[in-house]
């Protein structure tokens, strides 16, 4: 993980369309491609915002055997940089755009989920009118703001990283 964006930031909406794009759940996101299906290395692979407010933070998370968790880790590394980097491409950018807008009716499809839903926007300190501006302000991100927040989110896309079991293949602290 590292630093994120706040859910109050000017920047945050652009930073759900850039994190969607680097491993936000859909089979489409770079590290799903990268890490699962041109290499094999995991079954599952994601990156998440977190809003919490006294830290925001860009998470994610995999598991592979031992012996190819350095090769998985050496892998999400290079996409966070590349992604910080280069920026979306084109089609990236309006596919990410396209399923965030096109599955927050998801979200709203049980009580359950409605009462969680607004339960969780009024915490977010958001009025009954953000549910007719979401999906207009992600509509609105442009190559520009995607390009301008992902190096602002990923930065030099170092990452502070917890590993469980005896992966091979990694250096913690300069030691093997």
């Amino acid at each position: 993980g590292r630093p994120g964006i706040a859910r109050a930031d000017q920047d945050y909406i652009a930073a759900m369309v850039v994190n969607h794009i680097l491993g936000g759940g859909s089979f489409t996101s770079r590290l799903f491609q990268e890490v699962r299906e041109k290499r094999g290395l995991t079954y599952s692979v994601y990156s998440s915002l977190t809003t919490a407010e006294c830290s925001p933070s860009l998470i994610g998370a995999t598991s592979t055997k031992n012996e190819r968790a350095g090769e998985s880790l050496s892998v999400i590394e290079a996409e966070c940089a590349r992604l910080a980097a280069e920026g979306p491409t084109a089609e990236e950018l309006d596919k990410a755009k396209k399923f965030l807008t096109g599955s927050y009716a998801l979200r709203f499809d049980t009580s359950t989920k409605i009462a969680g839903h607004l339960l969780h926007l009024q915490r977010e300190g958001f009025d009954a009118g953000y549910l007719d501006r979401r999906n207009a302000e992600v509509e609105a991100v442009t190559m520009e703001d995607a390009k301008r927040v992902a190096k602002r989110l990923i930065g030099d896309a170092s990452l502070l990283v917890a590993i469980v079991g005896r992966p091979e293949g990694l250096v913690a602290n300069g030691a093997a």
